[in-house]
């Protein structure tokens, strides 16, 4: 580490972070100069708190201090972290037999922590996470007995006995990023293992949560149930338990599918320099760079990890300088592997251009993989019974063009509003909040092009009841019990976990599942078909056969748009996008819709901001058509200012179309089948692809 440290560019970066922290350690003087007596209550007032950036600091100095072989930093920080010690001791004693004058105080919460064996988020915070052990670890070798004994007796009573979310629960319930983030409970027990007051129970619990979320909430082909919050989140503070786990013999690091968890994140995530990850359900915004460190950490070698590393952290690792990421950075940092641009690792990972994960319901397909590589998102998930967090989604497309996103997917923090994602909408109606599964039907993938078809039918269909309603909770008439199998509703496989209804079930869900249903916009039909087409002009295809009967309704095919993006001009079927700065347009070619009636785009306030109370702006495209069958179908064309728009020409109306992209011709075929999907079919240069018709 001394090497690494002197002699790499991850090195001197650290280096400066380090420095910062370290003229800022006069903030401890008061508890490394504690007096020997009991703790004050006012001692346990002042420092007996939840504070995730002290802990994450203590673990970077005394990492620090034992790096530079300071004795007198060594010191002070052995100082502090025994005092800690005295101080969570003091308050375990003091919860016995808490004195008047502190009821209703933030004390008096606190003690609370000894009441209970709940290990949450706060009581990791509190009773220090993994920079408190850490430094323990670290400076164990210039700690007196005493000090040691102290430490390891706190650790000890703030660990034994501790079940985090998830502690006996069935295996199937194992789909929270919860499960994930208690993970610095192994690395309290790790640091005193085989010592006095190490609890072997308390282990197997964590070993078991860790576990279970490893292999439940992450499918075969390493995509998140939770999106971005189970590879960011989960992993965040994951990381140090499955570390944990894998130096004990339980090493989920080394397998292939933790390699592959790695390669669905670099398949979620935006491909150019300042992006995000796409995030599905969850929304963007939720990288941590500590878990995208501890990836290269775990892999050093693999391609995807060193991808991200650089991506996120950028070129000179300083980006994405967040506080929660800093003991990561010292402890796992590094110099990332790769030749050439940030395009040129991506080109060099060997991932495939298309990813699908059944499970999930979810596939992403790219022109290449380079920054300005086209790639589509069609998300259409069969587990919506599973999942925590959830936004009206079922079959919305994100697409992702000359190195920027085009489309913007609202997180679930914002909006339960199916108007506000890429759907169609009948009369003003859509899918319903909660969404229920939905089926992904066929996908097929060439060097010409890959999509996929989805039956969305159950999500019009149908309500779901807000997720997880207790065992004991009723709605009334029309309401009924879900007992549909989740297998009939998409689920691809049958692992041993997984139930045959979804009501009355206690294994999975967060206590159990008693899912209900009711009507909500029942159609005749709902399937919709994405498709990328490759080529040195790739384009994405999007089919919607949504009828809901008979009669003549108004059917608004919507495009959820990116904040920065505007109308520049419509001219019959042709809408042309461009970005408010820049010369990045995206022709939108209303190629099919039975009584199309034009397009607009808006812009509104989407949600208000819970957090902040600051409204959410929305910005969509809606395209119009007043049938009873409209048939949509639209072509998405990224192109730059200047350049030649694509011709278009139907040979035979709804079935035989030619296009003409620059030098390119592709022939496209649609067929009508018995249950009123469009099959696909594209031919260029004779070669073709398909998605079939059953």
């Amino acid at each position: 580490m001394r090497e690494r440290m002197e002699n790499s560019q991850h090195g001197r970066v650290a280096a400066e972070r380090i420095e910062r922290f370290r003229r800022d350690m006069g903030k401890w003087n008061g508890l490394a100069q504690l007096d020997d007596g009991p703790p004050s209550v006012q001692d346990i007032e002042l420092w007996f708190k939840p504070d995730e950036q002290r802990n994450i600091i203590w673990g970077i100095l005394a990492l620090d201090a034992v790096l530079r072989d300071d004795p007198d930093h060594k010191q002070f920080m052995a100082d502090v972290i025994t005092n800690y010690a005295r101080i969570i001791l003091a308050s375990k004693e003091l919860s016995a037999n808490p004195p008047e004058e502190i009821r209703d105080t933030p004390l008096a919460k606190q003690l609370k922590v000894w009441s209970n064996s709940d290990f949450n988020v706060g009581v990791s915070w509190l009773f220090g996470a993994a920079g408190f052990p850490l430094a323990y670890d670290l400076l164990y070798n210039d700690m007196k007995p005493a000090q040691r004994d102290t430490v390891r007796a706190a650790i000890a009573a703030a660990t034994t006995g501790r079940r985090p979310w998830g502690a006996g629960a069935p295996k199937g319930r194992a789909f929270s990023n919860w499960y994930g983030y208690h993970g610095e409970l192994a690395v309290m027990l790790a640091a005193i293992e085989g010592e006095p007051g190490y609890n072997a129970e308390t282990y197997q619990v964590i070993e078991q949560i860790l576990t279970d979320y490893f292999e439940v909430g992450f499918t075969p082909e390493g995509a998140c149930h939770e999106d971005a919050y189970g590879p960011n989140l989960g992993f965040r503070a994951g990381s140090f338990g499955y570390l944990v786990l894998a130096r004990r013999g339980n090493d989920l690091l080394g397998t292939e599918k933790f390699r592959k968890i790695v390669q669905s994140v670099a398949q979620d995530a935006q491909p150019y320099p300042g992006g995000d990850l796409v995030g599905g359900a969850s929304g963007t915004g939720l990288v941590f760079p500590s878990s995208i460190i501890f990836y290269r950490h775990a892999l050093p070698d693999e391609p995807a990890a060193n991808y991200l590393y650089r991506l996120f952290l950028g070129d000179d690792q300083t980006g994405m300088n967040k506080i929660q990421s800093q003991l990561e950075f010292g402890l796992f940092g590094g110099d990332w592997k790769g030749e050439g641009s940030l395009s040129e690792m991506g080109q060099a990972m060997g991932l495939p251009k298309t990813y699908f994960s059944p499970r999930r319901g979810k596939l992403i397909a790219r022109s290449d993989w380079s920054s300005n590589g086209t790639v589509l998102h069609f998300d259409a998930r069969p587990d919506a019974f599973a999942i925590g967090h959830d936004t009206v989604d079922r079959g919305s497309i994100t697409l992702i063009a000359d190195g920027r996103s085009w489309t913007h997917l609202p997180s679930f923090h914002h909006t339960f509003n199916s108007a506000d994602f890429s759907l169609v909408h009948i009369d003003g109606q859509g899918q319903p909040w909660k969404a229920p599964s939905v089926r992904f039907l066929a996908q097929a993938d060439s060097e010409l092009a890959a999509g996929g078809t989805a039956d969305l039918k159950y999500a019009y269909d149908w309500q779901w009841s807000p997720p997880w309603p207790k065992k004991d909770k009723t709605f009334p008439a029309p309401w009924e019990h879900e007992m549909s199998d989740p297998r009939a509703l998409g689920w691809p496989d049958d692992p041993a976990w997984l139930p045959k209804k979804l009501y009355g079930e206690e294994g999975i869900g967060h206590e159990g599942s008693y899912m209900w249903r009711k009507p909500y916009n029942p159609v005749e039909r709902a399937f919709r078909s994405a498709v990328l087409v490759r080529g040195d002009h790739p384009y994405v295809l999007v089919v919607d056969d949504v009828k809901k009967d008979a009669e003549v309704r108004d059917y608004a095919w919507h495009l959820q748009l990116a904040s920065d993006v505007e109308l520049e001009k419509t001219d019959g079927r042709d809408i042309i996008l461009r970005e408010t700065s820049g010369d990045r347009r995206l022709l939108v070619r209303v190629l099919g819709a039975d009584g199309f009636e034009g397009a607009t785009v808006e812009r509104y306030t989407l949600a208000t901001d819970k957090r902040t109370q600051k409204p959410v702006e929305g910005n969509r495209l809606i395209v119009k058509a007043r049938s009873t069958d409209p048939g949509f179908k639209v072509l998405l064309y990224p192109f730059r200012d200047g350049e030649a728009l694509p011709t278009s020409r139907w040979l035979e109306e709804n079935k035989r179309l030619e296009l003409t992209a620059g030098n390119g011709k592709d022939a496209l075929e649609f067929s009508a089948g018995p249950d009123g999907r469009t099959g696909i079919r594209i031919e260029r240069a004779g070669k073709s692809w398909q998605l079939q018709n059953p």
